[in-house]
């Protein structure tokens, strides 16, 4: 089975090797299909390559040739299906590429993108692409896209037992749905593979920026999952639906004169203010009643945000402090500031928290009152609210040549408190991508912006290898690299 992406390359390659009898470097496939970077292109044609579509040649400067292989043939990608519980049937349309020889022989087919994990145990997962025979009957066991309530498509596996029809998740954490006599269940299809899509393919896309749209036109939060895009993430916020995901993460610019890549985003302390309550009120507004939302910048910054706005119109908020330690400590009139300000702001008091996810070891475990905790099932004490880690230092094995990074281990903290797997975190400003990295590994869905396309680069390279490349670290001393 091949990616959109994957079928592009290999369109070029084969065009291009009939043209001019050999075929396109690297360099070539990266600016026809305008993609982020050489790496990006690496990937995809080593799994061509190991899919058997593009074969090496030995000795010769252009070292890949297109295989023959089986016709392709184009069918729809209807949108998403639920691995998980019912979602609303989604109508968006695309096309895929599949070879001839997999599809069967009559009928219609289309393909339909996993949502969820109820079907892990029958190797169906997240992100997998399956393919549909449509037909509105189905036997005993087979795996069917089910449409209930006329409007609510789940994929699971089929069985008609007497007075009521059961569809079967492949996940002990799931029950089945039963739908007794009467109740309304219309078979969409059976399933006859599974188009196995792994993670690095789906987060090794170009780079694009959506249009704007205004609010009667928002897109559904399904078509930016996973997605980086290259632009100002107020361009990106406008376009996003209310109430569409879990957890919001800003580390925004201070304001304080850092250069970002070649650009410098300094204003004038209001307009950045004026900015910074904008910034807020659109992610307040994406934010999901039970979400939260979390902010780090200078005490100064965020002391204005709350007393100017958050203050106002929400009044579950907690300010929390991260403290590090520093080597600097010159200021001569004053103590040095070696703290951010942290605000965590609900927009209900049902917020989702994960306190087990997060919790430390008690500090006195013996305490009479603390044993009678952990009997009772307790997993530890909850983090005090100043949050003490190190700066990610300049030969720390995180540091890119970005100027301006978080510890990851902080960041983790917040995610894991907030969020559960498959949940969407809204990470504000992508930068060296540690936090868009952290929610690849934890099983979060993602979207984020990033204005600098040099860093933009880094990110994409670094979701594609799944570490930091060389050439995007900064080493001790003489050693920094810069692209």
């Amino acid at each position: 089975m091949l990616t959109k992406r994957q079928k592009e390359i290999l369109d070029f390659v084969e065009n291009y090797s009939q043209k001019k009898g050999y075929a396109p470097s690297f360099e070539e496939i990266k600016k026809h299909l305008k993609l982020a970077s050489v790496s990006t292109v690496h990937f995809h044609i080593k799994k061509l390559q190991e899919s058997g579509w593009l074969k090496k040649q030995e000795n010769t400067a252009r070292t890949i040739s297109v295989s023959e292989k089986e016709p392709l043939v184009k069918i729809l990608l209807l949108g998403i299906i639920s691995a998980g519980q019912p979602i609303e049937a989604i109508e968006d349309k695309e096309t895929i590429v599949v070879p001839k020889n997999k599809l069967p022989k009559g009928g219609n087919v289309y393909a339909l993108r996993v949502q969820g994990d109820s079907m892990i145990d029958e190797n169906i997962h997240d992100g997998d692409t399956i393919l549909i025979k449509k037909q509105n009957t189905a036997e005993n066991g087979d795996k069917v896209v089910a449409l209930l309530n006329g409007n609510e498509a789940t994929l699971k596996t089929f069985y008609k037992e007497k007075g009521q029809i059961r569809l079967q998740p492949a996940n002990k954490n799931y029950q089945p749905t039963i739908l007794k006599r009467g109740e309304e269940i219309s078979v969409q299809g059976v399933l006859f593979d599974v188009m196995k899509t792994s993670e690095a393919e789906q987060l090794a896309e170009v780079f694009i920026l959506p249009s704007k749209k205004d609010t009667q036109q928002r897109g559904k939060i399904s078509n930016y999952l996973n997605n980086i895009y290259n632009g100002d993430i107020m361009h990106v916020l406008k376009d996003l639906p209310d109430n569409s995901v879990d957890m919001v993460f800003g580390d925004p610019d201070y304001n304080v004169g850092i250069k970002y890549g070649s650009n410098n985003y300094t204003r004038d302390f209001d307009d950045y203010i004026n900015w910074y309550i904008e910034l807020t009120k659109e992610s307040m507004r994406v934010l999901k009643n039970d979400g939260n939302f979390f902010t780090l910048n200078y005490p100064r910054q965020n002391a204005h945000l709350r007393v100017k706005y958050l203050d106002s119109q929400f009044p579950h908020i907690n300010e929390y402090v991260w403290v590090y330690n520093t080597n600097v400590g010159h200021t001569p009139k004053r103590f040095t500031t070696a703290h951010r300000s942290i605000l965590h702001v609900r927009k209900s008091a049902k917020n989702k928290f994960f306190k087990d996810a997060v919790a430390l070891p008690y500090k006195n475990p013996t305490d009479k009152r603390i044993r009678q905790n952990l009997a009772n099932g307790s997993k530890g004490r909850m983090p005090y609210s100043w949050f003490e880690f190190n700066l990610v230092k300049n030969v720390s094995k995180e540091k890119t040549y970005h100027a301006c990074q978080i510890p990851q281990k902080l960041t983790e903290m917040l995610i894991k408190s907030s969020t559960k797997p498959n949940d969407i975190v809204l990470v504000l400003f992508g930068g060296s991508g540690a936090e868009i990295a952290l929610c690849k590994n934890l099983n979060r869905k993602f979207i984020s912006a990033e204005i600098d396309k040099k860093y933009c680069t880094l990110i994409s390279n670094r979701l594609s290898n799944g570490f930091i490349a060389p050439e995007h670290k900064l080493f001790r001393g003489r050693k920094r690299i810069e692209t």
